[in-house]
């Protein structure tokens, strides 16, 4: 038997699935004891999936970062790319997916307050799907923002260090910019102060010129 589908490809990189995802089945039946809010839960939940990986394969592609697969597995997924050179592109391909989730978070919690203030039938027909796309879509951001490997959180959060010594260096190179402008107006008034000097020294000498004539 197979253990995995290709569902298909994301601009030429393979998309599967494992059987895995399955094992959400009997576990969003216990939640719900509904056979088809049970499978509008486990679509909404692979949908959530596919989201957090392609938000990895997109900022990897604008990074320049060769993206080879991604594969969906139970609670988690993982797309496999090549090492990223610098370490700052490492950290936004991880924090990609949380990125990409969260964009589904505000559109459907967005769309859960308004149908549930002017369309009260419709918010509960469509409750399997928002509750799988805000809360457990929350969940799934806060486990994977962990810091312990392999969940995004051990990469994601290397961006503190990273800002920290980034905001350093604008504030040496700003220090270095005001210490240079400052040195700039300096000279600019010596050399104005001279030119004055130099102008005076002329009138005088003008004036003694006449005054000899």
């Amino acid at each position: 038997m197979r253990s995995t589908w290709q569902l298909g490809r994301w601009r030429g990189v393979p998309v599967t699935l494992h059987w895995t995802v399955l094992l959400a089945l009997p576990w969003f039946y216990y939640q719900t004891r509904s056979v088809s809010a049970t499978a509008i839960a486990c679509v909404a939940f692979s949908f959530l999936l596919v989201v957090h990986e392609l938000g990895h394969a997109a900022v990897a592609r604008s990074r320049n970062v060769e993206v080879d697969g991604i594969q969906l597995y139970f609670i988690h997924g993982l797309c496999t790319h090549e090492e990223p050179y610098r370490e700052e592109d490492d950290v936004l391909i991880a924090w990609g997916g949380v990125a990409a989730q969260l964009v589904v978070l505000v559109i459907a919690f967005g769309a859960s307050l308004l149908l549930a203030a002017f369309a009260p039938f419709a918010y509960q027909l469509g409750a399997p799907l928002l509750r799988v796309l805000v809360q457990t879509n929350v969940l799934i951001i806060v486990i994977n923002l962990i810091p312990v490997a392999p969940l995004d959180g051990a990469k994601a959060w290397r961006a503190l260090p990273l800002l920290r010594e980034r905001a350093r260096h604008w504030s040496w190179t700003a220090g270095l910019r005001k210490f240079s402008a400052a040195r700039r107006i300096a000279r600019n008034k010596k050399l104005e102060a001279k030119a004055q000097r130099m102008t005076a020294d002329i009138i005088d000498k003008l004036k003694k010129g006449k005054s000899d004539a």
